[in-house]
């Protein structure tokens, strides 16, 4: 029987059961492992942890810190995995591997090791401290700096950088400009942008550490290690990328924002560039819009049947509202703009109002905010309104001038399109009054609220059904969701690059405004009443879509975890 953590610290005293509960509801809300939950809250120490864990478990406390391991271990547990996860190979031995442990109960990680590798896995327990010093001196080594000056690639010649050219004025700035115009420099940059376009990355994060300089690309959501490169050239980078978004290369203590445009083997990428001063350098920050995938049409959304088929519904209406709703990356703009695609028509007069404007749409007019000079999101609508649109897309209500200049359009003959920043629907109604909007004047203008978020999707390459483990069982029924038989994951082959996930879908929650909920919206705006009318008219909620996707082995528990809120419905 595998023993858990917390029963073992009441056991020897170390913390009480409140204590423990106190934790455990911290858990629910910060997806932390309960050991660091505990230390956070100065329950205990992580010393008195592993020494608990030794006594009671009878293993031996091993003291790793100056242990050396061979590249065969080190290929088995990647510096990331250790680091995240608190762990050390110590040794391998046939089919098992020795493995120093801050949490030798953490069977979470026990078992992704042993379902990777196919190796039989020995926890020993040795200090969080000892095991961080162990990481860092046996894998400080495998730290490859990228060699710019040697490498040979050929992206300088497939990206082309559209860039506007700047006269240098001293003598200072005609050097950042020599050093940046190196083909070296040209090249590395040039290769950045490539891979990252070929990996269908989101953002490229440039970021300077104190011996080296980190590239890493947001894939499916998540950040990846990519390479590194000398400390010594990056003030030539930066350079380079302020000069091709046409920024000041000689202010180096501003944040500055900028764009550029390139072309990659016939795509077009826009390039979004935000610098920003740390510590060590300055910060890069790259997002990359692609325009040949920007218009994904409606149907190709992955959307549920009945939700596309209301939406579609509401756009034959001559007027009213669609929110979009969720986090930041959860694909509210990819809906909007295959919203917008849907809507495309000569006898439309659409309008877009956007910070900024992402992809291009011919036939739309679309005007980017700029708050600088005062072009904000309510002065463009007042103006838009007396342009005679028939669609306005906002693209996000951030305050109460806003909300209400679009609560009245969509009241007034026109069709809103628009974001928010909420949880759910149900929040999103409540957001709504919190900025000042009656309730009737919600029930009449607003016809749907669609909330999302973006899983990722197990790899169907090395897709594998997987057991259903106490941490899962505990999840399950702490949140009131339906029990499942089996569940996937993916065991990470070369085609996910060892992830186990292959892109993302998205999980939906849709509240039609119905006549019953409407009625109900213009007596009572408390959140429950509204989630128990929601329930009545049938909506599915974002845990419950996320849960089915989980039971049809389209994504993971992991996911869910982490990427949906679970505790609404």
């Amino acid at each position: 029987m595998r023993r858990k953590l917390g029963e073992i610290l009441i056991e020897t005293g170390l913390i009480t059961e409140d204590q423990l509960n106190q934790a455990l509801t911290a858990q629910k809300t910060k997806k932390q492992k309960l050991g660091k939950i505990l230390v956070e809250l100065g329950f205990v120490t992580n010393d008195q942890i592993a020494e608990a864990l030794a006594e009671k478990l009878n293993l031996q406390i091993i003291h790793c810190a100056d242990h050396k391991i061979p590249d065969e271990l080190k290929k088995i547990i990647p510096k990331d995995f250790a680091k995240d996860n608190l762990v050390f190979p110590v040794g391998k031995k046939d089919n098992t591997l020795i493995l120093a442990m801050a949490d030798p109960l953490d069977y979470k990680t026990i078992d992704a090791i042993s379902f990777k590798e196919r190796i039989r896995v020995l926890p020993v327990i040795s200090y969080d401290w000892a095991i961080l010093k162990a990481i860092e001196d046996n894998y400080a080594e495998d730290e490859n700096v990228f060699d710019v000056f040697s490498a040979n690639t050929t992206a300088d010649k497939e990206v082309q950088f559209i860039e506007e050219k700047e006269s240098a004025s001293d003598v200072n700035l005609e050097a950042l400009y020599t050093k940046s115009k190196a083909p070296p420099i040209v090249k590395l940059v040039a290769m950045i942008i490539a891979e990252a376009v070929k990996a269908k990355t989101s953002d490229i994060h440039i970021e300077p550490q104190e011996r080296y300089v980190k590239v890493r690309f947001r894939i499916d959501g998540e950040l990846r290690n990519i390479f590194k490169y000398d400390k010594n050239i990056h003030d030539s980078v930066v350079s380079r990328v302020k000069i091709i978004s046409n920024l000041d290369i000689t202010n180096r203590r501003l944040p500055q924002d900028g764009s550029a445009h390139v072309s990659f083997h016939g795509k077009e990428i826009d390039l979004r560039i935000s610098t920003l001063p740390s510590l060590y350098g300055e910060k890069i920050v790259i997002r990359l819009l692609d325009q040949s995938v920007g218009l994904i049409p409606l149907e190709d959304l992955a959307m549920p049947e009945h939700i596309k088929s209301s939406i579609i519904e509401i756009f034959s209406r001559p007027q009213g509202m669609l929110i979009v709703t969720g986090p930041t990356g959860s694909g509210k703009t990819t809906t909007l703009y295959a919203c917008l695609n849907q809507l495309r028509s000569d006898s439309r007069n659409t309008v877009t109002i956007e910070d900024p404007v992402e992809y291009k749409l011919e036939g739309i007019t679309q005007i980017p905010v700029n708050e600088s000079i005062g072009r904000t999101f309510a002065s463009v609508l007042r103006s838009v309104l007396r342009q005679d649109p028939d669609v306005i897309k906002i693209g996000e209500i951030r305050d109460a001038e806003t909300a209400e200049i679009a609560i009245k359009a969509s009241l007034t003959g026109h069709l809103v399109l628009t974001t928010l920043h909420t949880n759910s629907t149900i929040a999103t109604i409540t957001r709504l009054i919190n900025l000042g909007i009656q309730p009737y004047l919600i029930s009449s203008a607003v016809s749907a609220i669609l909330a999302q978020r973006l899983v990722r999707r197990i790899c169907v390459n090395c897709r594998v059904e997987s057991e259903i483990t106490e941490e899962i069982l505990s999840f399950i029924e702490s949140h009131n969701l339906p029990a499942i038989k089996k569940h996937y994951r993916g065991t990470g082959c070369q085609k996910c690059s060892n992830t186990g996930y292959s892109g993302r879908i998205a999980v939906y929650e849709y509240l039609s405004m119905s006549p019953a909920l409407r009625k109900l919206l213009a007596n009572d705006t408390s959140e429950s009443s509204l989630l128990m009318a929601a329930k009545n008219e049938g909506v599915t909620f974002l845990s419950e879509d996320a849960w089915n996707k989980v039971k049809d082995g389209i994504t993971t528990v992991d996911e869910v975890m982490a990427k949906v809120p679970v505790d609404y419905a």
